[in-house]
């Protein structure tokens, strides 16, 4: 690499100074939940913005699937009275490409007991919110 593509990769970095794994990893995330990396991007400015941090120190992952986990909650509220945050304790544990949906054996099995007995609304629920519960381990059989 002469001199330069390696100012021109500093130079890029300053702008982007994530790693291309968890790029892409947020832009999984928010696929798999019906939304694009324009979507996701725009989670981590919003983030940035209202929490005063500068992007270089954010997670991007955990903003984005944090993002996801608002809207599954929201929805899920709205359909059940059941807060995934309040009434469980549903929550995304954050380290980069490595974040994940978190939440007890328990609360799932609650959530699912309720949720069952609201099959018919399955067809209403977003793509986000069934990418949510999928990936929280919510069974999800019975409710199709």
């Amino acid at each position: 690499m002469d001199h330069h593509d390696s100012e021109v990769l500093n130079f890029k970095e300053a702008f982007c100074p994530f790693g291309y794994l968890d790029i892409n990893m947020a832009v999984i995330q928010a696929l798999a939940a019906g939304f694009d990396g324009a979507w996701a991007f725009d989670q981590v400015e919003i983030f940035c913005d209202e929490c005063g941090a500068k992007m270089k120190d954010v997670d991007p992952c955990f903003i984005v699937m944090d993002s996801i986990f608002q809207h599954a909650r929201n929805e899920i509220d709205e359909i059940s009275g059941f807060d995934i945050c309040n009434d469980a304790d549903f929550f995304v544990y954050g380290n980069f490409m490595c974040s994940s949906f978190e939440g007890t054996d328990e609360d799932k099995e609650k959530l699912m007991g309720l949720l069952s007995g609201l099959m018919n609304l399955w067809d209403s629920l977003s793509v986000c919110a069934k990418y949510w519960l999928g990936q929280t381990g919510i069974e999800l059989k019975g409710m199709r």
